[in-house]
């Protein structure tokens, strides 16, 4: 259960895609259920994809205000395991859990930052954290339930092979930019907007792709007025469509905090592009050399780290980037979760 996957461009969709491959390939049944305007059931390569019906803030803030449909999903499904992505909701289905005797695993990265405090972790039985240096094997803590593993980015959708010229040059800039980021007060898209103001009076010849959804859609469109910023609705692109925004741009400057901030971080620099890092992701990334840079959550400093980014030679920073990427490979992930799931027998 994630509501993140209903958000396409914020989320780590490509890490659930593969999870989802590698499990079928085993021999599993993957399901994954997302909020959505209606309710609907459809086959993808990776698994099923269960859609049950939610409105308004329920659908951009996950499953709180729709805990019935998820149960009668669940009921339907009858699962042998759940995974949980979903801040909202995963006190409620951990409890489903606990009383349907099935197995929990909950992702950490996806709740509140107190959650090592929450009583309602009890009815987990692992909680996965993605801590920077982990190994891919699960490795199990003094609290018995928490586990280490590295997150992951799915290396085959997100590649520089998806660089498309004819997209670039609809834009005529020298240089493109993209900001993928929830259109919220945390994702942060208006300093993006700010630094692209600055860029345009320094002379510089750049484009702002802006890609995402959320409330501040409108206001953040106003605030970009006469810049050269480009808005893209993320529920309209698929993992390759926007694995291609990635892979065209130049830089991705990541905005937004959290395992947000740091999956759409991987996406960027496995699609070969480097990124200015001003959100606090929850990982750190040992930038391979142009591969990217973290600096100041201030329009300046990005300034700042554009222009040194742009020393780089194309080339070199495009390698760097990938290369960059390459530690946090999906499919490892994705077989180290198979491993903990056995465990739990």
């Amino acid at each position: 259960m994630t509501n993140f996957y209903s958000v396409p461009a914020l989320s780590p969709s490509s890490a659930v895609r593969a999870r989802g491959i590698a499990y079928r390939a085993a021999g599993h049944e993957f399901s994954v259920i997302v909020p959505g305007t209606v309710a609907s059931v459809a086959g993808t390569e990776y698994g099923t994809l269960v859609t049950v019906p939610a409105r308004g803030a329920a659908i951009r803030r996950g499953f709180v205000r729709i805990p019935l449909a998820i149960r009668r999903a669940l009921d339907r499904l009858v699962p042998d395991r759940i995974e949980v992505a979903d801040r909202l909701s995963f006190r409620q289905l951990g409890a489903w859990a606990r009383e349907n005797h099935v197995p929990a695993v909950l992702f950490a990265d996806d709740v509140p930052a107190d959650w090592a405090t929450d009583a309602a972790l009890k009815n987990y039985d692992r909680v996965v954290c993605g801590i920077d240096g982990a190994t891919l094997s699960p490795v199990r803590s003094d609290a018995g339930i928490i586990v280490t593993m590295q997150p992951g980015v799915d290396l085959e959708i997100f590649t520089p092979l998806r660089h498309n010229s004819a997209l670039r040059d609809t834009s005529g800039a020298d240089l493109i930019a993209v900001c993928a980021a929830p259109l919220t007060a945390t994702g942060s898209v208006s300093i993006a907007i700010d630094a692209i103001r600055k860029l345009t009076e320094d002379g510089t010849d750049v484009h702002l792709v802006v890609l995402g959804d959320g409330p501040l859609r409108y206001r953040l469109e106003r605030s970009a007025h006469g810049l050269p910023v480009q808005f893209l609705r993320a529920s309209n692109l698929s993992l390759a469509e926007r694995a291609e925004v990635f892979a065209t741009a130049d830089f991705a400057l990541v905005t937004a905090g959290g395992s947000v901030g740091h999956a759409v971080a991987l996406e960027a620099l496995a699609s070969g592009t480097p990124v200015i890092v001003s959100g606090s992701i929850r990982s750190r990334i040992e930038f391979r050399s142009g591969g990217g840079v973290t600096t100041a959550a201030d329009p300046a400093h990005i300034v700042n780290a554009v222009s040194k980014l742009s020393e780089v030679s194309v080339e070199s920073r495009r390698r760097a980037a990938r290369e960059t990427a390459l530690r946090f490979d999906a499919m490892p992930l994705s077989r180290a979760m198979i491993e903990l799931h056995d465990s739990l027998n």
